[in-house]
């Protein structure tokens, strides 16, 4: 093969490169152009994320939540994120936690990891997570729990 025909594979390799880091880029987001409302948008957003989710990963769910254009369909996004993922992890869990943007809802979730990773959670890692919580009743609540029912 000669330089010429390098330089076209190289050219086509990277323009292909560069498409397929904007379509992760832009999961779940409406056509350009479409001329929809906020809420329209967050709606496509919504029902894209329900339909992908058995393929998204838990950052790939988490910029879908940070898309929406609403704070309480972020939120919505955002335990979509938590409840129906396949593969979440201790970690993916408290990053979900420590997005949230409501002390109610950031509790509620930090509530979902101790419990779904009781049995793997280090007691170091449960009572930093029961601290974090916002209300100091769920705090204490969640450090008594971290003391009682891990091993």
């Amino acid at each position: 093969m000669n330089s010429r025909w390098l330089k076209i594979i190289f050219a086509v390799l990277t323009i292909v490169s560069i498409y397929t880091v904007e379509a992760s880029a832009s999961i779940c987001e409406p056509p350009r152009g479409s001329k929809l409302a906020m809420d329209q948008r967050d709606n496509w957003r919504s029902n894209c994320l329900k339909k992908k989710k058995a393929e998204l990963t838990p950052n790939q769910c988490l910029a879908v939540a940070k898309s929406m254009e609403y704070s309480n369909n972020a939120e919505e996004a955002r335990l979509v994120c938590l409840y129906d993922l396949k593969k979440l992890t201790l970690k993916d869990c408290a990053t979900i936690a420590k997005q949230m943007e409501y002390a109610d809802s950031g509790d509620e979730t930090k509530w979902h990891c101790l419990r779904e990773y009781s049995s793997t959670i280090s007691k170091k890692q449960c009572e930093t997570l029961a601290k974090s919580m916002a209300y100091p009743p769920n705090s204490d609540r969640a450090q008594l729990f971290c003391e009682n029912e891990l091993n």
